[in-house]
């Protein structure tokens, strides 16, 4: 069963799509994100779009990894009109009434999915690091937080908190904590013998 999460107001709907019509054919467009280059089509997950105002259409949001169970989800944003698609690992927001407007979210696989409707932000996570989409696109990107296994504990309106996994201290882990408004990370990252930067 598709995971949906409209929390959020929104101006559409979305279904999932279990299987061709009888014809083997749909009466409206099938569009793919991101647009194939070398082939026609890509595997991915199928969905039916119901903007408001526009017509129906039906997406193919391709999958990050097909291989192995990965986040899939679909959330509502903080445009009425933008919905975020997880499809096993890469996300995508689009603009249900116009599909042509679309950014695909730059890490991957993306594991987790908050909003934090104080600050607007749709916050995505990854193994590593976070990123955050205010209503027009990307607000920003941190750096590397940890050296894997990114789990975010607390929100707050300045700081978002969390571990990860530690090589150095396997009984706690490494904690990080990101400034909310610029992802900026507010904990200095770990230093290697010669005193550089490990990341």
């Amino acid at each position: 069963m598709l995971d949906i999460d409209f929390e959020l107001p929104h101006s559409y709907e979305v279904d999932d799509v279990p299987e061709l019509p009888g014809t083997g054919r749909f009466n409206i467009p099938i569009l793919y994100f991101p647009r194939p280059k070398a082939r026609p089509e890509h595997n991915g997950l199928w969905l039916r779009i119901r903007p408001s105002s526009g017509n129906s259409w039906v997406g193919v949001f391709a999958f990050l990894n097909e291989s192995y169970p990965a986040f899939t989800r679909v959330v509502s944003t903080f445009d009425h009109d933008r919905v975020c698609i997880v499809a096993k690992g890469a996300a995508y927001i689009v603009n249900t009434a116009d599909p042509d407007i679309w950014q695909q979210v730059p890490i991957a696989p993306v594991l987790d999915v908050r909003l934090i409707p104080k600050n607007q932000l749709l916050l995505f996570a990854d193994h590593t690091g976070l990123a955050a989409f205010h209503k027009t696109g990307l607000a920003w990107r941190s750096p590397r937080l940890c050296w894997d296994d990114l789990k975010i504990s607390t929100i707050t309106d300045e700081v978002i908190e969390g571990t990860g996994y530690d090589p150095t201290d396997l009984s706690v882990g490494r904690p990080f904590a990101v400034n909310i408004r610029t992802g900026e990370s507010l904990i200095a990252p770990p230093v290697a013998i010669d005193g550089r930067s490990v990341w």
